[in-house]
């Protein structure tokens, strides 16, 4: 264990009587350096929580940027389905004469269609984004 610093300075001035100290012995040093180890540890100790809970957070977003990524898969996936089904419609409804778009559904799943296509690119851009965040 190591000494105390007072008693090293108290042992050293209780020899000083006995005969003269070369230098001014400075006693604030020593709640200079027992203040600073304090501001020390408590940065260290904020630090930590933070850092802490940075990694949490990030380990969230990459957890969320895996489910995305899935997401996007389905919405690719199933546009293609509906995008088959629409040219099936197309298709048989021309046979007849009809134009698609005078057909209800077929006018909602291109309007879903031209939806999907605008958003397309945002989607691309976040979900390439989150896969590609540095793993901790």
């Amino acid at each position: 264990m190591p000494i105390k610093f007072n008693q090293v300075i108290l042992d050293k001035l209780k020899k000083g009587r006995q005969k003269t100290l070369s230098k001014k012995v400075e006693l604030s040093l020593l709640s200079d350096l027992d203040g600073f180890t304090r501001v020390v540890n408590d940065a260290r100790v904020k630090l930590d929580d933070a850092a802490n809970d940075f990694v949490i957070r990030y380990m969230d977003i990459q957890n969320e940027g895996s489910v995305l990524s899935d997401l996007q898969f389905d919405y690719i996936a199933y546009m293609s389905d509906l995008k088959r089904a629409m040219e099936r419609l197309e298709a048989n409804v021309s046979e007849l004469g009809i134009d698609p778009m005078s057909i209800q559904e077929y006018e909602d799943a291109a309007l879903t269609e031209g939806i999907f296509r605008a958003n397309l690119d945002d989607f691309a851009e976040i979900v390439s984004t989150a896969q590609n965040m540095e793993k901790l």
